[in-house]
């Protein structure tokens, strides 16, 4: 099994990010797609590391704001009833307030689960802060771009 540093060399779920980024936004990133690659890869114990213990937000799938006890359950659900074939992830902007970063992004997906396939688009931004193990997330907030398509 990879550590996370060898992991954070070698995700290829972003097929680009913007050249001119400085080192701590490209921490911010790696962080972001470790985050993911654990999701996609049902490794929810480690997903769940990357969310700050006092994070909230907003998601698509539910009504009511959502915390980390939220995401431990409906993430452990969704990651049992959904399978991920492709992914990617796409920077919109990230910005730096010591450390706190505020990153907006999409994620395009092609999700498979009991229903069938969908190719799904969703727009997030998510406030990250920096902590001795690694940036997690304090707040998130997304939606689904009218542009997903359930095939």
């Amino acid at each position: 099994m990879k550590t996370e540093t060898q992991a954070k060399t070698s995700y290829k779920l972003s097929s680009w990010i913007p050249p001119e980024w400085n080192q701590t936004q490209r921490d911010v990133w790696n962080c972001l797609e470790t985050h993911w690659d654990h999701l996609i890869n049902k490794r929810v114990d480690e997903f769940i590391k990357y969310i700050h213990p006092d994070m909230v937000g907003y998601g698509h799938e539910s009504p009511i704001p959502v915390d980390r006890p939220w995401l431990e359950k409906w993430v452990g659900f969704w990651t049992r009833s959904t399978n991920i074939a492709i992914c990617e992830l796409r920077p919109i902007q990230m910005k730096i307030h010591g450390d706190i970063a505020i990153l907006q992004y999409f994620i395009f997906t092609v999700e498979v689960n009991q229903e069938g396939g969908k190719r799904v688009i969703r727009r997030y931004t998510m406030t990250w802060k920096k902590t001795p193990e690694r940036w997690v997330v304090i707040a998130s907030h997304n939606n689904l771009m009218n542009e997903t398509l359930k095939d």
